[in-house]
């Protein structure tokens, strides 16, 4: 039932267009992405706090299903944060062309803004 869930989850945020009526515009794919991202941290969340349920109430074998569908998510989640990552990165690099075809000396840099 949970690949059910999960399944129809997907198909949902296929067809999801978001519209900004603030700003007059249709929220695009990486916005769509984001938004799958967090509902995905929040599932994640919710099957810990049933995981815990299952221990208390002792339903070991429960605790176990809902254990490898929390690996799954992990799983799922880090796939999308890379993705969100690589999508940031090729934005960056699409607003420096931008600005360099305008004449201004624009270059993205990597570096760790959280020092040791």
């Amino acid at each position: 039932m949970l690949e059910q869930l999960q399944l129809a989850y997907k198909q949902a945020l296929t067809n999801l267009v978001i519209v900004d009526f603030v700003n007059k515009k249709v929220i695009g794919s990486f916005e769509v992405l984001e938004i799958e991202l967090a509902k995905e941290n929040a599932c994640f969340k919710d099957l810990i706090t049933v995981i815990n349920h299952c221990f208390r109430n002792g339903d070991l074998d429960l605790a176990k299903e809902r254990i490898d569908a929390l690996t799954k998510r992990a799983e799922y989640i880090q796939r999308l944060e890379i993705q969100v990552i690589a999508h940031r990165r090729n934005k960056l690099f699409e607003i420096a062309g931008h600005l360099r075809k305008q004449g201004k000396s624009a270059d993205v840099v990597n570096y760790d803004a959280k020092p040791n």
